[in-house]
């Protein structure tokens, strides 16, 4: 079991790092010439909605198995539409469009002033979708509600985290995106390791067994050590004009460890509601895509807050 996680991590981790330069390469930062312009994210985010689209059908499953049974094409849908929305607005703020400086709202707003507003404004479509879908199909009362909030629960869990994720890696490049995943994932295997060799303490026995307290402490020591590597040795030797102070990478790694672990312990809560112990079986050694996922989607947002306010680095790195 443990073999086959580490060979399927490694496989994963070797995927991203390709598709990240593959992305950095062909987009608008390469530095060359006399080429077709192409928006950052041109690989990245197909690869992303693919997994989006299998995320939403692991949490049908799950919601279908607690006796929910939202509407599958509102889900799909809505997260599809506020991940690609969410990429879409930034590529419109790079192109800088002469229509989007030429349609102003009655307020005085940009329409697309801010990729943030874009996306709320997505949501806030999806959420009209899954409404309008179970009115459609209404026929008796007893129901419509739970499986009206299992919908837009799964399109807050999916799409609302995912766009923090994109905006991420829009607003300051792959260094910022890698920080996340590097950092989530040194403190998940931190967790384990640690939890497995001297942990003694549960964390919450009725929700997650295997999870220690020394195992929790272990992963944000992995998290720092993750943390000091990307930030204070492998940026300054790819981007010299950023560095980050020692309280810098310390803050990171601690935010975004605990950040991780509740999304860790967030995707336990809803599987073992519903009496299940992995989300699927799509990714040999770890479950299915939600389980490799859930501790990304809820340290995404942790880890854009200290990019935005300036606690890591101060400017983008492209």
């Amino acid at each position: 079991m443990l073999r086959r996680r580490l060979v399927v991590g490694v496989s994963i981790i070797t995927v991203l790092l390709l598709l990240c330069y593959l992305d950095y390469h062909i987009g608008p930062f390469s530095k060359r010439e006399h080429r077709i312009w192409l928006p950052r994210g041109v690989i990245l985010v197909p690869f992303y909605v693919l997994c989006v689209i299998f995320l939403s059908r692991e949490v049908i499953r799950i919601l279908n198995a607690a006796g929910l049974h939202p509407l599958s094409w509102t889900v799909y849908l809505g997260n599809i539409l506020i991940t690609v929305n969410s990429w879409l607005a930034n590529v419109i703020q790079q192109w800088n469009l002469e229509v989007c400086k030429q349609q102003i709202s009655p307020g005085g707003w940009h329409w697309a002033s801010t990729a943030s507003l874009f996306a709320l404004l997505t949501i806030s479509f999806a959420v009209m979708i899954s409404f309008a879908a179970e009115m459609r199909r209404y026929s008796h009362p007893g129901g419509v509600t739970i499986n009206l909030a299992g919908s837009i629960f799964a399109v807050s869990y999916l799409g609302l985290l995912s766009c923090f994720m994109i905006q991420l890696y829009m607003a300051y490049g792959v260094i910022a995106l890698l920080s996340v995943v590097i950092v989530t994932k040194m403190s998940d295997m931190g967790a384990y390791f640690i939890g497995k060799s001297i942990g003694r303490n549960k964390m919450s026995p009725d929700l997650s067994p295997g999870k220690t307290i020394e195992g929790a402490i272990g992963g944000i020591l992995f998290a720092c050590i993750g943390a000091w590597l990307w930030f204070a040795v492998a940026i300054p030797q790819y981007e010299t004009k950023l560095a980050s102070s020692i309280y810098g990478w310390i803050i990171f790694g601690v935010i975004v460890a605990i950040a991780g672990m509740i999304g860790d312990l967030a995707g336990s809560l809803i599987k073992r509601d519903s009496r299940m112990k992995d989300s699927g079986h799509s990714v040999p050694g770890f479950g299915g895509v939600l389980d490799v996922f859930d501790s990304l989607l809820m340290a995404s947002p942790a880890a854009y807050f200290l990019w935005t306010f300036g606690f890591v680095c101060s400017a983008s790195i492209d």
